[in-house]
């Protein structure tokens, strides 16, 4: 049986990748039943954000292409393993930080599981790279009366052009209802 692993509470962004050592037809059996992937890990989790498949699926990409291109880990975390990982056959578990849906949780996975490596998934950096020091950019610096625009001669046309039609037609219908 390998250690325990902590999994801390609002985890977001991480992915543990565990290679299965068992024969096919148990992993098969894994992979479709949600309760015998809990019971591998040896913690309720949610099995919607857990992949587990035959590294030979990846043919042409890898393992490390994989976790590279179809889920933004930067190579320099998986650098170290590299060697590891495009050596690995059989199967492997994929687990998403949302398998653990927000909760605090403590891994006790069975001995048929070994640990490959933990990643982080790439971010987005949003600080800014540049400092605005224009006045506009300062806090409270918007007007602080509004100014009315003016409408537009094209608006003033549409508006009287708008009323003219409704008093003709106000005439025309009392003709038809008067004369009627």
């Amino acid at each position: 049986m390998t250690d325990a692993l902590h999994v801390p509470r609002n985890e977001r962004g991480v992915i543990r990748v565990f290679a299965l050592s068992m024969t096919d037809d148990e992993a098969r059996q894994v992979k479709d039943d949600p309760e015998l992937i809990a019971a591998a890990l040896g913690a309720p989790v949610n099995t919607d954000q857990i992949e587990v498949f035959p590294v030979s699926d990846l043919e042409g990409i890898g393992l490390v292409g994989y976790l590279l291109e179809g889920n933004a880990v930067p190579m320099d975390q998986l650098a170290p393993d590299r060697g590891k990982l495009d050596k690995l056959g059989g199967w492997v578990m994929i687990v998403f930080s949302l398998a653990f849906e927000d909760r605090e949780t403590v891994l006790d996975p069975a001995s048929s599981l070994t640990l490959i490596g933990t990643y982080g998934e790439g971010r987005t950096d949003w600080r800014a790279t540049e400092t605005v020091d224009a006045d506009s950019a300062q806090p409270y610096s918007a007007p602080t009366e509004t100014v009315r625009k003016k409408p537009s001669d094209a608006a003033m046309s549409g508006r009287i052009a708008m009323i003219a039609l409704l008093i003709l037609g106000l005439l025309t219908w009392a003709m038809i209802w008067i004369g009627g």
